[in-house]
């Protein structure tokens, strides 16, 4: 809350500021059924951002950032791997002209909790994460835009938590994700 805070001080906001919303959605699955390698792996990735404008020319948007996504992985008659996190921080997205068409976009997430399940075993893992992102948006209407973009997302697990035993790792995921991309900005 003090972070919200002190940043609405560096940032004033005018009363004209323009609002944006942005939601993203990536989806794949690949599955591979030969004897030798058979595997199935699928991965559903969701991204949200509410955000308001910080400059005279209303294009660079700070604002709450939002990813939840999971994942698994079966090979052969191994047990299953999956995750299921969900992450949280703030978001800088900037547009490069007032027709909001193309964008370059960079989130911190110092808040990444969730459930992993490795060789059978269920565990609980926190850490932080970081993404760099560029889009373009085409224009529906004044208020409706739809477009893609594509996300560079790294992530990096600190702890891990099996039954009541907490475990320091250093474990880092990586994911270079194309997107479908919905928002809406006031004006």
């Amino acid at each position: 809350m003090r972070f919200l805070l002190l940043l609405l001080l560096v940032f004033p906001m005018t009363a004209q500021a323009n609002f944006l919303l942005q939601y993203g959605l990536n989806y794949s699955s690949q599955k591979d059924g030969s004897a030798e390698s058979e595997f199935e792996e699928s991965r559903t990735f969701h991204k949200a951002f509410l955000g308001a404008s910080v400059n005279g020319k209303k294009t660079l948007f700070f604002g709450w950032n939002i990813h939840s996504w999971s994942s698994s992985l079966s090979q052969g008659t191994s047990p299953e791997d999956t995750y299921s996190l969900l992450e949280m921080g703030p978001r800088l997205q900037w547009f490069t002209n007032e027709n909001y068409n193309l964008y370059f976009s960079f989130d911190w997430n110092p808040y990444v909790k969730g459930d992993r399940e490795k060789a059978g075993s269920s565990r609980e893992v926190s850490g932080s994460s970081m993404s760099f992102g560029v889009g373009y948006r085409f224009r529906l209407s004044r208020l409706w835009g739809f477009g893609a973009g594509i996300h560079y997302h790294t992530l990096g697990l600190k702890e891990e938590k099996v039954g009541s035993t907490e475990n320091t790792v250093s474990d880092k995921i990586t994911n270079l994700m194309p997107m479908l991309e919905f928002t809406i900005i006031t004006r």
